[in-house]
């Protein structure tokens, strides 16, 4: 169970001014690996205080500062075990704080992700569980998010949270009876909840108002469709088949609709309106012929989408408003070249919060005030880290083996030629995901080792339009794998990288990519790296059936990623690195984290052991009490320690 211990706890913060290093040394790991210092910020309705995701305890907890009395004591929020994932103001007293941890309970073999909504007052009040009442509550330890507020009800938040069968009929909770989907009212200042609305055994989501009111629900049918449903009235319908066809991303900038992601008529990404009852879709807030959007802005306080956020080679953030856009503008100006986002404002809009990065720029806090136009730096996510420490990203777009443009970016280590360079592939996880021209703490770190490295934006990557992504469907190990050794020949032909000095690493589907390198081109690479990486498909879907069905959208997705039900066995086995081992013919190491519900560690445990068996090199590393995502500050150091001594030992420097 998460601990509640040291809640607004006084903490200390160490500020680092700079690191007196020679003109050729490198930062140490240390500058690169621990985790950033801020992560999201959010400023208080009265403008009094700021909260942020900070780094306590060596992971992310909540740190809060007074923006009217410089001598107040910094509070925080921080649990040993949990990591703090979102903030948000609900009044200028209460601020909720979402935790997560990945724990295994006594009943259950796996390991689970448990959320606590915690809520935690300015004026020395006692902080309150959300949801703490419900007995299913009790018995698995989870809730989840804030689903809408109320402007004329500032104490309250409603809240979604399963309930069994046997607790809705008011008996003892049972671990594996059915569950259904129930919305609550509750009291940010107890904690204590109320029944809203019953779901039913379909019921996926409430959509609501933004003023506590329901608008309708949406239900999940058995062939794998969600229906918008107004009482016992279907308003629309869409796939959920592989992925949904529609993200509903909240109430339109003036509350009147829908605001919907989903894939326009030229095969990009956009945000559209949609009135409950209507047809089809309604006009575009945003839709760009060349551009995916990558995910909606949202008010804090209305919940309404405000924008959109998108990629040209860095992020661009983008308001509906015109007044906020002006804002947004207005701080370009002071902070050329790096991505601004309007991430926080107080009720009177006399303050905002602003976040700041760039490719040399790891991530800033700025306060500015319109008013005036002062903007002042808060905090910086990577303190120990200038620009004079990082090296410069740029585009290096190229052409696929049958004449597919991937656009990729090379970062160059400081201080080098661009010639015969020790040099890392560094594909992306995923693998509906891109990179971007911006800064990458793990790329940054090995290129102040004095590696080249390459992030390729292979076919089946977001961003580029719905022909793009899908042309990656059936390929993982074919195709996919052909673009990114496209990416490492076009280095090789021009001069940038030495043939014999090049290695493979990735996380996630990006480890597979890096397992799928060394297994299926064994010539082309030195050595490879994966952390977190898929070695058997096959075993992959399984547990996806096992925890969510066999005709769930998860597996439905995961056949969409194999090519379609009917050859995902086939292909499942053609592309596992895992069955192949005896291709490979460079070492591999292997990193995994031993609460990873996201690619299990077994996956690791897999390919070690069948690389093993062939009588290959490998060497396996676990990292103790992390998950997916590298949220422990130590064993991010430690990854990134072995890193650089494998890659020493391989390739050189």
């Amino acid at each position: 169970m998460i601990g509640y211990r040291g809640v607004f706890s006084a903490i200390t913060f160490v500020i680092v001014f700079g690191s007196i290093l020679s003109a050729n040394a490198a930062p140490p790991v240390e500058a690169f690996g621990n985790l950033p210092t801020v992560t999201a910020a959010r400023i208080s309705p009265d403008g009094k205080n700021l909260a942020i995701i900070d780094t306590i305890g060596g992971h992310p907890g909540v740190a809060v500062f007074s923006l009217i009395d410089p001598t107040a004591k910094v509070r925080a929020a921080a649990f040993p075990d949990a990591v703090a994932d979102s903030i948000m103001w609900v009044n200028s007293n209460r601020l909720i704080c979402l935790f997560r941890a990945n724990m295994k309970m006594k009943w259950q073999t796996g390991i689970q992700v448990m959320t606590r909504a915690i809520s935690v007052a300015m004026d020395g009040g006692k902080a309150a569980v959300l949801l703490h009442d419900k007995p299913f509550f009790r018995l698995y330890h989870w809730d989840s998010g804030i689903t809408d507020t109320d402007a004329t009800d500032p104490n309250s938040v409603y809240m979604v949270a399963d309930e069994s069968n046997a607790e809705m009929n008011g008996d003892t909770p049972k671990v594996y009876d059915q569950l259904y989907l129930n919305l609550f009212r509750v009291n940010v200042d107890t904690g204590l909840s109320q029944l809203v609305l019953h779901g039913d055994d379909h019921t996926v989501a409430f959509l609501m108002d933004g003023s506590g009111h329901v608008v309708s629900q949406v239900e999940q049918s058995s062939d794998l469709r969600q229906h918008i449903m107004t009482g016992a009235r279907e308003a629309a319908s869409y796939s959920a088949n592989g992925g949904l066809e529609w993200d509903i991303e909240g109430r339109t900038p003036d509350g009147a609709g829908l605001a919907v992601e989903t894939y326009g008529a030229q095969g990009n990404r956009g945000l559209y309106t949609y009135g409950i009852g209507a047809a089809g879709l309604g006009a575009p807030l945003f839709a760009d012929p060349k551009f995916d959007i990558d995910y909606a802005l949202r008010d804090e306080m209305t919940g309404r989408v405000i924008g959109v956020a998108y990629t040209e080679d860095r992020m661009v953030y983008k308001y509906f408003d015109p007044a906020m856009e002006q804002i947004k503008e207005r701080v370009d100006q002071a902070l050329p070249g790096e991505s601004v986002a309007l991430v926080s404002h107080d009720a009177t809009g006399a303050t905002y919060v602003v976040s700041a990065d760039g490719q040399k720029a790891p991530g800033s806090i700025y306060l500015f005030h319109p008013a005036t136009g002062k903007l002042d730096r808060f905090k910086t996510a990577y303190p120990a880290l200038s620009a004079a420490d990082l090296s410069d990203v740029q585009p290096y777009p190229y052409k696929a083996r049958d004449g597919l443009d991937i656009h990729a970016y090379l970062t160059l280590p400081n201080g080098k030629a661009a010639k015969n360079l020790p040099t890392v592939i560094f594909p992306h996880g995923g693998p509906q995901d891109r990179d971007r021209m911006e800064f990458d703490w793990w790329a940054q770190f090995m290129a102040s080792r004095g590696y080249a490295v390459l992030q390729p934006n292979f076919r089946g990557s977001t961003g580029y339009g719905v022909a793009f992504r899908n042309a990656g469907f059936g390929q993982w190990g074919k195709k996919v794998q052909d673009d990114i050794t496209d990416g490492v020949k076009k280095l090789i032909a021009d001069g940038i990288a030495d043939p014999k000095r090049i290695c493979i690493v990735g996380t996630s589907y990006g480890g597979y990519a890096a397992l799928a390198g060394a297994t299926f081109a064994p010539d082309l690479y030195a050595c490879a790296i994966s952390y977190a990486g898929l070695s058997d498909l096959a075993q992959m879907r399984y547990r996806d059936a096992e925890d969510y069905g066999t005709e769930s959208s998860p597996v439905a997705e995961w056949d969409q990623y194999m090519g379609g039900r009917d050859v995902s066995s086939q292909n499942e086995s053609d592309a596992s690195p895992a069955k192949h081992a005896d291709q490979v013919k460079t070492p591999i190491l292997l990193i995994h984290s031993d609460r990873d519900v996201t690619v299990l560690i077994e996956q690791s445990e897999i390919e070690r052991d069948a690389l093993q068996h062939a009588g290959k090199t490998v060497e396996f590393v676990k990292l103790s009490g992390d998950d997916h995502y590298l949220t422990q500050q130590d064993t991010r150091i430690q990854l990134l320690k072995e890193v650089e001594r494998f890659l020493a030992a391989h390739i050189g420097t």
